[in-house]
């Protein structure tokens, strides 16, 4: 083979390695146009105009297409067969050994995912030590042959949060109202966290600079962290977390708001739910579904977040 031949191997190869690597890593369902979808994308007129399809060009950039694909799988094969975590069942359905007292996730990691199934059955997000963003469930429960100061208690540092109380009907009632008010108030948070506080006969104006200065004010009890947030949720409380305009890390032409209600942690253990608007379409297209806030503040503004609550 001379260079180009090579080169359109080579270019097949990354090709079909990203291939696989989208479709491990999706979060939609999957649907048969997808198949069209990734035939333009793969084999389309910029593809063609690259490589001849009357051309040797063009079988190699296929057979890399494929070798790129494949390697990608072999890859993952070869990890899990040396990793003493997982096993085959992973790739089945998202399946893996629970980890040691020394295994842990990282601030904002992005977990594991099944590579075949993207929420398998059984999936709760109510198991102590799961990480939301995987797909399996670790039980922890102490070996009832052992000594409950089991060396496979996690250290203080990494310990479980405590099990919350039965939720107060009112955390169900924001959780609600919130998914009643999403479709319509989506596109800016300002809006939706004054139509939510409106419906539970609570007042809130302005910007969303205007609404964090608010909730500093009478009226709304101060509250220190995510974890606290979710904790007040839980019990009934509506809540909000927000930050101005000039206080994040970089600075922005406008603030963030968010209601915050009952429900996991994120895996960092910072983010408590909930729900929100954003005139970011991207952000706002994941404000709906009560995710941890981290979706909508990073990390390295977590220590900015006002977050205040009160009664209604």
């Amino acid at each position: 083979m001379d260079l180009k031949t090579y080169g359109a191997f080579a270019f097949g190869m990354i090709l079909g390695w990203y291939l696989y690597y989208i479709n491990r890593y999706r979060k939609g369902d999957v649907q048969i146009s997808d198949i069209t979808t990734v035939v333009g994308t793969i084999g389309g007129a910029a593809v063609l105009k690259l490589f001849d399809s009357s051309t040797d060009l063009f079988g190699a950039y296929g057979i890399g297409l494929a070798v790129g694909f494949f390697l990608y799988f072999l890859v993952l094969i070869i990890l899990v067969g040396v990793s003493d975590n997982f096993s085959a069942d992973w790739f089945l359905d998202g399946r893996r050994r629970n980890p040691g007292p020394d295994y842990g996730y990282g601030q904002d990691v992005r977990g594991t995912v099944a590579a075949m199934d993207i929420e398998p059955p059984g999936y709760s997000p109510r198991f102590h030590g799961q990480n939301p963003g995987t797909v399996q469930n670790f039980y922890l429960a102490p070996d009832a042959a052992k000594p409950v100061a089991s060396a496979l208690a996690p250290p203080p540092a990494m310990a479980a949060p405590p099990t919350m109380a039965a939720p107060n009907p009112n955390s169900q009632k924001v959780i609600d109202t919130c998914k009643a008010v999403w479709p319509e108030k989506k596109d800016a948070c300002n809006f939706f966290a004054i139509e939510v506080a409106r419906q539970l006969n609570i007042t809130l104006s302005g910007t969303a600079d205007q609404i964090v200065d608010e909730i500093k004010g009478a009226g709304w009890t101060s509250i220190a962290n995510g974890p606290a947030a979710r904790d007040a949720a839980t019990q009934g409380k509506f809540v909000i977390a927000g930050i101005k305009s000039g206080d994040f890390t970089e600075p922005r032409l406008e603030g963030h708001v968010a209601v915050v209600v009952a429900g996991a942690l994120n895996p960092a253990g910072w983010a408590p739910a909930g729900y929100w608007g954003s005139t970011d379409s991207n952000v706002a297209s994941k404000g709906g579904s009560g995710a941890p806030i981290s979706q909508c503040f990073r990390a390295e503004d977590k220590d900015k977040i006002v977050y205040a609550s009160r009664n209604f």
